[in-house]
């Protein structure tokens, strides 16, 4: 069974700072601190990832996937291509300025793993995701790293 978990930040970054940030996944290993490794497998015609591969060691499980990208003016979506840990693996980021220079960012994540866990287990680790990345995200950001 799937966990869809969503959260918000705020940054203190125009949204296409924050946008320039979110789609260096190659970079997600300096700032994500469950990431370990980061392969991008092909790109748009913009040079923007549109497949990549990840080794992650997330609370419950170490997995390996495929996740393919797509873009909107204001959003970044993945979608799970392959895993032999995780059944579903799709979210995305969403930018929205605030109208005082800063950003909301939106991070939505829909987690299914194959091994059998308790549900509020795979709901925390779903939420401990979600979060650090938001938290990981905005230190990132807001430091210009």
């Amino acid at each position: 069974m799937s966990e869809a978990v969503a959260d918000s930040i705020v940054i203190d970054a125009t949204p296409q700072a924050v946008m320039d940030v979110i789609v260096d996944i190659e970079a997600y290993p300096q700032w994500q601190s469950d990431v370990r490794e980061v392969e991008v497998l092909e790109r748009d015609e913009r040079g923007r990832p549109a497949r990549a591969r990840f080794v992650v060691d997330a609370r419950m499980l170490t997995a390996v996937y495929t996740l393919d990208y797509t873009y909107g003016e204001d959003a970044m979506r993945w979608e799970l291509v392959s895993s032999e840990q995780l059944r579903q693996l799709d979210g995305g980021y969403r930018v929205e300025p605030t109208g005082t220079g800063a950003t909301t960012v939106t991070y939505e994540l829909v987690a299914d793993p194959t091994i059998s866990v308790p549900s509020f287990l795979r709901r925390r680790a779903a939420e401990h995701v979600v979060r650090s990345a938001l938290d990981g995200l905005k230190q990132r950001v807001e430091s210009g790293g």
